[in-house]
């Protein structure tokens, strides 16, 4: 070949070395020396420059790899606690109904697990103080009628006592004896109906109104749902003899739960009222909850050093169960801005810390190990202190597939030249 108005031969050791050294900068076979290299297996479009930590991935190769892009982001810094916790019916919407008499339980008609009505009647108890409360609203009625009686007569008498006095035909002796026995037999009405609302309310408790299913003994006490809720809980059996007060069934809201954390000293500058906390369960994997502070205890634990937290749960859905384990994430307060990667986009490379950015390219993509220095991770993320900047795309799905590709690449070339004559 001629240089510089020069003839110059090319010796054949020459020729290829100039193309080994050509194939492993480049990945592009030379053609020289009146012969020409077979391509790689993998080659980059024409006009794309892959070095020696890079690698394009074909359009089929893209498809199949998984491969997906998620953008390096600026983001306020939170810092999080990993913690494990577990669900709690939340005693503000849970009740255990117990006997509100002596007697013997004849039916429980719900099991745990029954979603029920308010007013829905859960337990029938037969006992003596129903009838003698029955027993005595009668008498209260009866009362109340002899009263309102006694009332009018003494109220016609007082007016007659009016009317002699006025003629001078009754004495002003008699006229005051008839408006003092007036006045006594208007209170016996009073008495009588504050008799009966007495009767009427302690029936009314032991038998709450409501509508009564079949086969229920009208004499037997009613034990019914508070609210509409789910049964968490059946304490007594049909046959049992109980006192005031024994448990019967336990009801509980359970579209609301809490979640019940143990956090440490150090935390607790983020869990504070109002403050979101992120957790998972076994049940459903991959699926993140929300949940929000609402207690936090007054005291540390003086073992541990843990407060006891408390966050909300929406369980409208009903997926949630109490005494379910979970994991939880705690976060702090957003301080200063910083780079931000998700956690699953930081690789291990030969010894450095990189991520790999993809860039779009002829239907493929050209994938490049970027060496990266890394801060504080939390919630999912890590801090990027340098070697890419905010909107980079960044490889966050099958990271590990396209660092192993682009040694796999390396590596191709590089034994490629390897074997090429000297």
């Amino acid at each position: 070949m001629t240089m510089a108005g020069t003839n110059v031969s090319l010796r054949p050791a020459s020729c290829a070395r100039m193309m080994r050294l050509a194939l492993y900068m480049t990945g592009v076979p030379l053609a020289a020396c009146g012969r020409a290299e077979a391509p790689p297996a993998a080659a980059a479009p024409a006009g794309a420059v892959v070095q020696r930590d890079t690698a394009f991935l074909t359009p089929e190769a893209l498809a199949m790899s998984g491969v997906t892009i998620q953008p390096a982001q600026r983001v306020a810094w939170r810092e999080s606690w990993q913690l494990p916790a577990h669900l709690v019916l939340d005693p503000t919407f849970t009740q255990a109904l117990g006997s509100i008499v002596e007697g013997r339980v004849t039916q429980v008609r719900v099991q745990a697990g029954d979603r029920v009505r308010r007013g829905q009647v859960l337990v029938t108890i037969h006992s003596h103080e129903l009838t003698s409360a029955h027993n005595e609203l009668q008498q209260a009625l009866a009362g109340r009628t002899e009263a309102d009686n006694a009332a009018q007569l003494a109220l016609t008498a007082a007016a007659r006592a009016e009317r002699l006095y006025q003629a001078q035909a009754g004495s002003l002796a008699e006229l005051e004896r008839a408006r003092a026995a007036r006045t006594a037999a208007e209170a016996g009405p009073r008495r009588a109906a504050a008799e009966y609302d007495r009767a009427s309310e302690i029936v009314a408790h032991l038998r709450p109104p409501g509508a009564v299913q079949t086969g229920v003994d009208p004499e037997d006490v009613l034990i019914r749902a508070p609210f509409d809720g789910v049964v968490v809980a059946r304490h007594a059996e049909p046959g049992a003899v109980v006192a005031p007060g024994a448990p019967l069934v336990t009801v509980s809201r359970t579209g609301q739960l809490l979640l019940a954390l143990h956090v440490p000293e150090a935390a607790l500058g983020a869990a504070r009222l109002g403050s979101e906390v992120q957790f998972t369960v076994p049940a459903f994997p991959g699926r993140d909850f929300i949940a929000r502070v609402t207690r936090v205890a007054p005291t540390l634990d003086s073992l541990s050093r843990t407060a006891e937290v408390f966050a909300a749960v929406d369980n409208q859905s009903g997926e949630l169960r109490g005494e379910m384990t979970a994991a939880a994430a705690v976060f702090g307060v957003a301080r200063d801005s910083v780079t931000a990667v998700v956690i699953s986009a930081i690789q291990d490379f030969e010894g450095d810390t990189i991520v790999v950015t993809g860039v779009p390219r002829g239907g493929g993509m050209v994938l490049e190990a970027v060496r990266v220095r890394v801060g504080r991770r939390a919630a999912g993320l890590a801090e990027v202190k340098s070697g890419i900047a905010a909107g980079a795309p960044v490889v966050a799905g099958a990271a590990a597939v396209a660092k192993a590709e682009i040694l796999r690449q390396r590596d191709a070339r590089a034994a490629a030249a390897e074997g090429m004559p000297r």
